[in-house]
Order: structure tokens, then sequence, then C-alpha cells
């Protein structure tokens, strides 16, 4: 399938990579339908050079130092003492990454578009797609910085609004000298992911307590009036200016949600020396992957915060930043299993084996074919719980195409409805699959696919062994079943799952008009049995088949987007691909040489550019 003429462009790649390294049909689909029409101008622009920049030889010689000396700690000075100025080392590659980062709005991206007049978390997410592989994990700040701006642009009114306001400034600023990136501490040694096991406290200073204490953090803010103590067990982007954290307060030890900066100035020095806001790092983590990224265990020792919002609200606080964050791990799954594919692609196009070039082979793009439309069914969930969040934050789809396609419901309550039992959702299933994904990516590059080299261009052990992390942070799979039947039972499961039929009878009827009747058949069929049983069945009993509704929604609600995005312009790939989703193994009704030559215009869509290897 040629891009279009509005969309060409986006993917033309630099002569020193193969120019189908970055062919993507399944992200040109969710351009066509999640940015206006004609794409303004700015965008594709900015994309396009984006796409080159991601693989140029900057970029990646920025990975691989990132890759190659990783973070460690320098915890005394020369003579002895503890080293409370810069105790934490990080490589050039990953503070340049940060700063690509930072001026290409990877961030600041969801917050400049004051007028509605695109989706701008689509733009964000489509721009954090391809960076993903490029990152060496800086998207982890990235994601926690995004949800802090969001949890401080809730509280701007509040008595410590100037505070809030200036760090949510610093936090979505595309100026490396201004930017800040935020940290997000739950984790605790004996909580987990269940943060009732908070052992952090905080305390608020009165009277001379306060007084002898006070002083300013790195910009010259007040400290905050709250003493923060405690241990916090996982704590990722621990080289960031800010962070958001738990503890609890008050006699009842309810948990309540702080803001505080990392750095402060040292009382009695007139030369702007700054030290650690009562933070010691005690040690780094030694990980499977993600290993430029920086993960401490972080020792909190007078500590100096902001409370945020009431006592005791600080799990519904912090479902802001989850919301986002989990958002970010979403894109992150998608865009690094891209990545791989893309690499798997081009590899087919130029490696021989038995005197055929793999894309030749039939056997090995049939594997690419099932890989593929797995990867666009989750393509677009991944976007279509973005474009949810953004409409949730107030921003109109009415000039989009996804508008007219009826995807997204009008009715805001529907809108909150979906998003809230979709994302955990869409978290745990991406993640799953790009695991999966990217093992298979691995597998179809042979050997080359397994090794560890120096060339991020073609590294897929790299991006293998990253992913891992996204099944894990922010909620395991089974939390996400929690949360899941959480949603349903204790928001109200008649809203939620009213919301929810009302969509997938959009889609089905919608699927009649490209012939797909089998098809909506059977996702019809799937929703009514599912529907029952979440209705009927009580919560324990949900729990405990968790993983199952997870499995069926997403089976179910990706069907529902293939049909619906396939009916937009009856695209004859993305047609097939509907039905291979939805029918699984019960989809082949014709010849294999017929099904071949589908898999091929799955994988490569036109045709297929040769070059030996």
């Amino acid at each position: 399938m040629e891009p279009s003429s509005s969309t060409k462009g986006f993917f033309q790649s630099p002569p020193v990579i193969p120019p189908q390294y970055l062919e993507d049909s399944s992200l040109q689909r969710i351009i066509s339908l999640h940015l206006p029409s004609p794409i303004p101008q700015s965008i594709e622009e900015d994309l396009s050079r984006f796409s080159r920049f991601v693989l140029s030889k900057r970029v990646l010689s920025y990975v691989a130092d990132a890759e190659r000396n990783l973070p460690y700690l320098q915890p005394l000075t020369t003579f002895g003492a503890e080293n409370k100025q810069n105790p934490l080392v990080t490589s050039e590659g990953w503070r340049a990454l940060q700063d690509i980062g930072i001026k290409e709005g990877i961030v600041g991206l969801g917050y400049e578009d004051t007028n509605n007049r695109w989706n701008s978390r689509a733009y964000q997410f489509i721009k954090y797609h391809l960076w993903c592989g490029s990152s060496a994990l800086v998207t982890c700040p990235s994601a926690m910085t995004d949800g802090a701006a969001s949890l401080l642009g809730k509280h701007l009114n509040d008595v410590d609004g100037a505070v809030y306001a200036d760090a949510r400034r610093r936090l979505i600023s595309r100026d490396v000298d201004t930017a800040w990136t935020s940290g997000q501490w739950m984790t605790e040694r004996k909580g987990g992911s269940d943060v009732r096991g908070t052992e952090t406290v905080a305390r608020k200073l009165e009277g001379n307590e306060k007084q002898e204490s006070d002083g300013f953090d790195a910009v010259g803010m007040k400290l905050g009036p709250w003493k923060i103590d405690g241990f916090k067990w996982f704590s990722s982007a621990t080289d960031a200016n800010m962070t958001i954290l738990l503890a609890k307060t008050g006699a009842d030890g309810k948990i309540s949600a702080f803001y505080a900066p990392l750095w402060r100035q040292v009382k009695g020095r007139s030369d702007g020396e700054m030290e650690l806001n009562g933070v010691r790092i005690q040690r780094l983590k030694n990980k499977l992957g993600t290993k430029p990224l920086p993960t401490a265990e972080l020792e909190l020792k007078g500590m100096r915060g902001y409370l945020l919002g009431k006592e005791g609200e600080g799990v519904k606080e912090i479902s802001t930043i989850l919301n986002i964050t989990r958002m970010h791990n979403i894109i992150s799954a998608v865009g690094g299993w891209g990545r791989g594919l893309a690499i798997s692609r081009a590899f087919a196009r130029v490696r021989e084996s038995s005197g055929k070039l793999l894309c030749d082979t039939p056997a090995h793009v049939r594997r690419l074919a099932q890989e593929h439309v797995k990867y666009r069914a989750h393509m677009h969930l991944a976007y279509f719980v973005a474009a949810l969040l953004g409409c949730s934050e107030g921003h109109n789809p009415s000039d989009h195409s996804i508008a007219s396609s009826s995807i997204i419901p009008h009715d805001p309550h529907q809108i909150k409805a979906l998003l809230r039992v979709l994302t955990p959702m869409t978290k745990a299933q991406t993640a799953l699959s790009s695991i999966n994904g990217l093992r298979a990516c691995m597998e179809s590059l042979g050997g080359v696919g397994y090794l560890e080299n120096e060339d991020p261009a073609l590294n897929i052990a790299r991006l293998f062994r990253d992913a891992n992390v996204l099944a894990i942070w922010e909620g395991t799979t089974d939390i996400m079943a929690d949360d899941l039947i959480r949603a349903i039972k204790r928001t109200g499961h008649s809203d939620v799952l009213s919301a929810l039929g009302s969509w997938v009878a959009r889609a089905v009827a919608t699927g009649g008009k490209i012939g797909l009747n089998d098809e909506c058949q059977r996702l019809k069929t799937l929703w009514d049995k599912l529907s029952a049983e979440l209705k009927a069945k009580g919560k324990e009993e949900l729990k405990w088949k968790g993983r199952d509704y997870l499995q069926d929604l997403d089976t179910l609600v990706c069907g529902c987007l293939l049909v619906m995005d396939a009916a937009r312009d009856s695209d004859e790939t993305a047609i097939e691909i509907a039905r291979r989703w939805i029918l699984g193994n019960d989809s082949s009704g014709q010849s294999w040489r017929a099904e071949a030559d589908w898999d091929k215009k799955i994988v490569f869509g036109g045709p297929v550019v040769q070059t030996k290897l």
C-alpha cells in the first residue's frame, strides 16, 4: 500500500537505513484516522523530519552510549564524606536523549494545543511512537513528567498554586535550561503495587520548628511545610527534578499525595550550592532491561514537600497520574513492537535463505502476517484509548475523520466510562502482546535477532528485554484484571456496560456495510456472553477469572475497531485484517496460495523491493 499524498513524506527514511524501514501501514491508518484531514502542514513536516531523525547516526550513537555506559553512584566525596551534591552519574548519551525528548515536545505537545484544532494527545503519541525504539527509555521519566503536569494542573487554584504552576510550567517546557522531569514514588518494600502497605510518613511542621528548617528549592521556591521520612523501594527517574509521592499522614495513617522538589539550596551557602532534598540514594537496581534508566532504592529523611489535595486522598490524587503513565506504557508497547516489525520487514527484503529472499518464502511471510494482524489490532486499541484520554481532557475531535466514523462517542459520560474500563485492559494486553511480538521479531532474524550488538538500529534483543517491564510497571497483568473488575462493579456496572454495549452495537452495525456479517455476528455473540457474565457473577468470581475477561474484551474491542476502521474507506487489506483477527483459524476460506498473497499484502503493502544481502 502506497502512502497517501498527505503522508508520503512521513515514511521516507535516511539513505543509511533501508527505505522500507519505517513504512508502517498500521501507523499510516492511525495517522489518517486520528489526525485532521488534510494533515496540517506543520504536523506533516514535523513527523517526516522526526521519522528520519530517530534513525540518524547521531541519535543511535546516543542509544549505544546509554547502553554501554550505565548509571552508577559516587556515594562518597574524595575525603570520604557523604556525597549529597551529585551522587548519581548518568551517561552522555542518556542526558542527550533526555534533552532531545524535551526539545521535541514528547511531553509538551500534549499541552500546546489551546485551540483544539486537532487532538494534541494523538499528535503527541504518534510522535512518541516513533521515538520509543530510539529513546533508550527516557520515555519513562517522560511518562511520569506528563502525569505530574496533569496532576499539578488540577491544583493551580490551591493555596500553594503558585508553586505548582511554576513546576508545571517547567514540566511541559521545551527549553532544556528550564524544563524539569518528574519521578513518581509509590512502591515500597512491604506494599509493592498495593499502596496500602505504604510505610513512609509525612508530618506538617509548625511554628519554630518550621522556621528553623525553612529554605529554598533549586529555583528559589520555598520548601514545603511537610517533612517526609521513609523508604521508596523501586523509584525510576532518580535523576528527576521533582517527584510526586505517597505518604501516610495523621493519627489514622491515611495515605496522602505530595509534591516535592529533589534539590534544595544548601543553607548558609551564598554560592548557589545544591543538595538532595532529604533524599539518600541507597543503591541502583540491577534489572533485566531498561538498563540506562536509573532506578533506585531511596531513603527519605527530612524531605520537604507540599500536600496535594486533601489528607487521606492520596490514592485518588495519584490516579490522575496513573491514567497518563498507563497511556505511555501502552504507546511504549506498540511503539517498540512496531520498531521490531519494521526491522523484520527490512531484513526479509534483503536476507536470502535456500536461494530465496525471506520476503519470497511463503512460510516466513505467513508468520510475519500473523504478527502484523495482532499489531494492527493493538495499534487501533492503543490510539482509541489515547483519543478517549484526549477527549476527556477537553479536546474536540470534531475535525477528525475519527468523529465521522463514529468510533468516539459524543456523550462525555460514555467517553469517561469507556476510558475507565478500557485503560487497564489495554495496558495489560498491549504489554503482553508486544513482549510476545518482539520475541517473534527476534526469531524472524535468526541468530542476528538474538545478538546484543552495538548497532541499535538492528538490536531487537534490546527492545525485547526492555518491553518485559511493561507487563509489570504501573501494575502487573493481575493488577490490571483486578482494576478492570473494580471499574465495572464499583463504578456501577450498568453505566460502564451500557456505554460499552452501545459502542459495540454501532461497530456491529457498521460491519454489514462492508460484508463482514459473519464476523460481526461473532463479535455480537462474544459481547452477549461477556456482558451477561459481568452482570451476573460476583466480584470475587470475576476477579478469579480476571485474565480471561481481559483477553475476551481485547478480542472484542480490537475486532470492533478494525471493523469500523475498514468501513471508513472499504480498504481491502483493512477488511482482510479485520476478518483474520475476528475469525482466527476459522478465517481460511481460500486456497493457500490466495492466503499467501494476502500475507504479502498485509506485511509489505505494495510490490516488494528486493535487494539481496
